[in-house]
């Protein structure tokens, strides 16, 4: 009974995220397939009363045209309907066009900016000072001034470029003449101008070298020779020194081999549209993104045809204002204005660990992860290494069953010993991968919230009364305690990802990174191998052979005979690590636990032991 019990609280939590307007973890088709298998159950009658009562909100939800039903199964002799892409001349095409080169923009501007810096350390700062001549002469350019501006020497004090402020307005001002075409080619016929001629000859410096060599012919003493010569230079201005032209050149080619190199990451307009499930909400069927992958690093959203979402752990809302929309991203609110230039159609949401810069192009609005990936990546990965624990067969699950009785200590709840029992492992064994994996994470991720709110100690006391009540080793709660606490407060450390298609993952159980590209990818780990390849809706699928195929979005634990597999993605960035069953290897004296007065660190490498195989596809 306590097996349906859990389903049915857990068909509540998916009831719940769909009344909100968000898309239920695991897919609204999983909402479906529990609501199927609920219907069947022999549940009691309180059971049958919350079940009927969350299904009457469900059924009314779908009555009410706010989210359209899934069928839990393929109807059988369907066929499938083809619909169009988007053109290239369509709104939701131009739109997503100019949102991908507003998000190229801003990385350039970071580029250059980081560009500038450097090239401002350099003795002569020769490339900075053609990219601010370029600069200064594209935008006279554009403004129809016929005068153009000479390669400032170095030193010059009109300049400033020992100014950092006078540095980074340079490299904003050079961004932005990049952002469009007719801007580009200001620059390039600016550069090319630099490059033919850095600076003018003086009028009068042939005159003048042409007088000094007459007066060197004169037959005089050398002291009278030498002030013939200083009195003829006194009566024309001083020259540059023509040897400074070869530098100015180099540099001028320098840049552009810069800026070509930029340039190549530039989008570009195509006849092909809109790419196929790229936007949340699109008008265009084949355009519509089915769910939002916590996976990637950005997200589109036709902000006309919805209200809310749910996206990388964030509930995001918003409502048009006049012409614009204001949009909200957990407790932070900001208005996106559509009138103002391409330029200036960006904002920065929420705190400094974990900004979203958000780009408005009509009603269409990409958010973009605007914070430090491997900072992200590290902290889904200790947040793995807790959920792989919590799946841990040994002893009847005995992690799982200790890590919902500890959630009911802090509660401030009494422990249900009997529900939480030896006898309470056949309801895990036998529920499906899905909803076992689903329910792991959601364990892990209300117990690191409890962390963060209570004092290291009372959390690790909190574990190891929950241990005694049931019976269970003390070195259990202390693995359980590490493996939260690192999740919840420190993120793993991961190589930087390197391009591979063929990865052989360390027996030691450390993560592999990985630089995702077109091509499949290939894990092995002893005798397994796992391919993770783009489907057909363009998402990444994680096939195992003998298993169902399942989508890795941003975490995935695969559970097979004697061995975990750990699956953890931001964008382009995957890690891989596999964990194999083995018994724990901490000293049996040493009960110190992390964040207590005996130890302050954490401890990384954490074991657990997986004796009774079980296949899960998710």
């Amino acid at each position: 009974m306590t097996y349906w019990a859990e389903l049915v609280e857990l068909y509540e939590y998916k009831v719940a995220d769909a009344v909100d307007g968000r898309v239920p973890r695991g897919g609204r088709r999983s909402l479906t397939e529990l609501r199927d298998t609920l219907l069947g159950a022999p549940l009691e009658p309180m059971l049958l009363r919350r079940f009927m009562e969350c299904d009457r909100q469900y059924r009314g939800l779908l009555k009410s045209g706010s989210a359209a039903p899934v069928l839990s199964r393929p109807v059988p002799n369907s066929v499938a309907e083809w619909s169009a892409p988007a053109r290239a001349d369509s709104p939701e095409s131009q739109s997503w066009e100019e949102l991908q080169r507003m998000a190229w923009h801003t990385r350039l501007k970071t580029s250059l900016l980081d560009l500038a810096q450097l090239w401002s350390r350099e003795p002569d700062r020769t490339i900075l000072r053609v990219l601010y001549t370029v600069q200064e002469n594209a935008e006279r350019e554009g403004r129809s001034v016929g005068t153009r501006l000479a390669v400032p020497a170095a030193g010059d004090p009109l300049v400033s470029l020992n100014d950092p402020e006078v540095v980074a307005d340079i490299a904003a001002s050079f961004a932005d003449l990049m952002l469009t075409e007719e801007g580009r080619l200001r620059v390039k016929t600016a550069l090319s101008a630099a490059h033919e001629e850095p600076f003018a000859r003086h009028p009068d410096e042939d005159v003048m070298e042409a007088r000094i060599a007459a007066a060197e012919r004169e037959r005089l003493a050398p002291e009278a020779r030498a002030a013939l010569v200083a009195a003829l230079r006194a009566q024309y201005p001083q020259a540059r020194d023509p040897r400074e032209r070869p530098a100015i050149r180099e540099a001028a080619r320098q840049l552009q081999r810069t800026l070509d190199d930029l340039l190549t990451a530039a989008p570009t307009a195509t006849m092909a549209g809109t790419p196929s499930h790229s936007i949340l909400y699109a008008q265009a069927p084949q355009s519509a993104l089915p769910t939002p992958d916590d996976g990637k690093d950005q997200l589109v959203i036709h902000l006309g045809g919805g209200q809310a979402a749910h996206w990388r752990g964030m509930d995001l809302r918003w409502q048009p204002i006049g012409a614009n929309w204001q949009l909200q991203i957990g407790p932070h609110v900001v208005l996106l204005r559509t009138d103002l230039p391409p330029a200036e159609r960006s904002t920065l949401i929420g705190p400094a660990r974990a900004q979203i810069r958000a780009f408005i192009s009509g009603a269409y609005v990409l958010l973009s992860v605007d914070g430090r990936p491997e900072e992200d990546i590290g902290r889904l990965a200790s947040k793995a290494r807790a959920i792989a624990l919590l799946l841990d067969t040994d002893e009847g699950y005995a992690n799982l069953r200790l890590a919902r009785a500890a959630a009911q200590l802090m509660r401030g709840g009494n422990i249900d010993t009997v529900a939480l029992g030896t006898g309470s492992a056949e309801k895990y064994a036998s529920a499906p991968s899905e909803t076992l994996i689903a329910f792991a994470r959601k364990g892990v991720e209300a117990l690191m919230s409890r962390l963060q709110r209570s004092a290291p100690s009372n959390a690790a006391a909190s574990i190891r009364m929950a241990a005694e009540r049931l019976s269970l080793e003390d070195d259990r709660a202390i693995s359980l305690h590490q493996a939260l606490h690192m999740a919840t407060f420190t993120p793993e450390s991961l190589p930087p990802p390197a391009a591979m298609t063929a990865v052989q993952l360390p027996h030691a159980g450390q993560f592999v990174s990985v630089l995702l590209g077109q091509d499949p990818v290939t894990l092995r780990s002893g005798e397994r191998a796992l391919t993770l390849r783009q489907d057909y809706k363009g998402e990444l699928a994680a096939v195992l052979p003998g298993h169902p195929a399942a989508t890795l979005h941003d975490l995935l634990v695969i559970r097979v005979p004697g061995l975990s597999l750990l699956l953890v993605r931001q964008g382009t960035w995957l890690a891989a690590a596999a964990l194999h069953d083995a018994p724990p290897s901490r000293d049996p004296t040493d009960h110190r636990l992390p964040g207590t007065l005996e130890n302050k660190s954490a401890v990384h490498n954490l074991s657990h032991t997986m004796h009774v195989p079980y296949d899960t596809k998710n």
